[in-house]
């Protein structure tokens, strides 16, 4: 098997409300869809979900890098992985979606050649699926409350909050209102997206939302600032988790030696796609940290890769992969997931086991 060419288009996919969090809002995800074509006529599909407050990707930086990736796999056994992510990474670093895209498409066709799942080229699944849990968008105590409502029907033990104002009272006043509606027997992880900035003002935060039944604070400092979060992490019992302050390997390995979080947030667009998704857990693993696999509201391509890697892994212990109920313009099917209940698994065909629309 060979990529004879390949195709990059723009992917913009429409949540049913806009994602707001501390540092921005999105009312359209503009991502891009990468088709890898072989000589035997199979498809590798890839995408790239960037962010450009995360990734420091915009849509049209990772279309031109997805065009550089895509000359350089032609040619080449999807089989042959590391050399082709390589020289994919090569013809245009500094790209982690892009990348992504490019990892998810090849082992899209590897498992294709072999007649696997990507779970089992991941050495295969520990689990059948994962629970998923809502996310509720940073607004208003009344919206994310009435929000938290509409959700209710899923029956989910766990609700995500999106906050992070340097206004506490607000901050108070969101995840109390939503705490009214969901009840105490629904646990609440709070997302500040580095809104709270420094360890004081984030230290106070958590104190006084520490009344509710919080599971976790992700992120509750600037990414960069590692020594702030471990002083927020050794000041609270709260557990607190790494996300955007986690990009690689070597974010990871930092983390574990300041002490700086209790768990890191992995998201494949973040890091550069599973393969590279493999070596922050390993050193998570190896420091004894559990992870998550976060989501960029990706389409039921880059979810189903992320669901293949959450089933083969022990470390992973939660997920978010909520994309494809929440947004309209999915350009695949095949993604397994129960929109009354959250439950989630990976597809059972070869490679990522998902089909374009039509």
């Amino acid at each position: 098997m060979r990529v004879v060419s390949y195709e990059v288009t723009p992917l913009d996919l429409v949540p049913r409300v806009a994602l707001t969090v501390a540092y921005g809002s999105y009312p359209v995800f503009e991502y891009a869809l990468l088709v890898l074509r072989t000589d035997t006529g199979d498809i590798g599909l890839g995408e790239a979900s960037p962010d450009p407050a995360v990734t420091g990707e915009t849509q049209a930086g990772v279309m031109a890098a997805l065009e550089a990736m895509g000359r350089c796999l032609v040619g080449r056994d999807p089989l042959e992985l590391t050399a082709a992510l390589e020289a994919a990474r090569a013809a245009a670093p500094g790209f982690p979606a892009a990348l992504a895209a490019v990892d998810m498409a090849l082992y899209d066709l590897a498992g294709k050649a072999l007649g696997v799942p990507v779970s089992k080229l991941l050495g295969g699944a520990v689990r059948e699926g994962m629970q998923l849990y809502p996310v509720v968008p940073m607004d208003s105590p009344e919206v994310m409350a009435a929000m938290a409502q509409s959700l209710k029907a899923m029956d989910s033990p766990v609700l995500k909050l999106k906050v992070g104002s340097r206004d506490l009272d607000l901050d108070v006043a969101r995840v109390a209102a939503v705490a009214a509606v969901a009840g105490n027997a629904v646990r609440l992880r709070l997302d500040a997206n580095q809104g709270w900035g420094d360890a004081g003002t984030a230290i106070e935060a958590i104190r006084r939302l520490s009344a509710f039944n919080v599971e976790y604070i992700e992120q509750p400092v600037a990414a960069a600032d590692l020594r702030a979060m471990a002083a927020v992490t050794a000041a609270t019992e709260v557990p607190i988790m790494a996300d955007e302050s986690c990009h690689t390997a070597a974010d990871a390995l930092a983390i574990v030696r300041q002490s700086a979080a209790d768990m890191i947030n992995i998201k494949l667009m973040k890091c550069g796609g599973i393969r590279r998704a493999l070596d922050i857990l390993a050193v998570a693993e190896a420091a004894g940290m559990p992870c998550i696999l976060g989501s960029m509201v990706e389409s039921t391509i880059g979810s189903a890769a992320g669901m293949h890697l959450a089933v083969s892994r022990v470390g992973i212990t939660s997920c978010e992969l909520i994309g494809p109920l929440f947004v309209s313009g999915d350009p695949a099917t095949g993604y397994i997931v129960d929109a009354s209940t959250g439950w989630a698994e990976a597809p059972r065909g070869a490679g990522l086991g998902v089909e374009l629309c039509g």
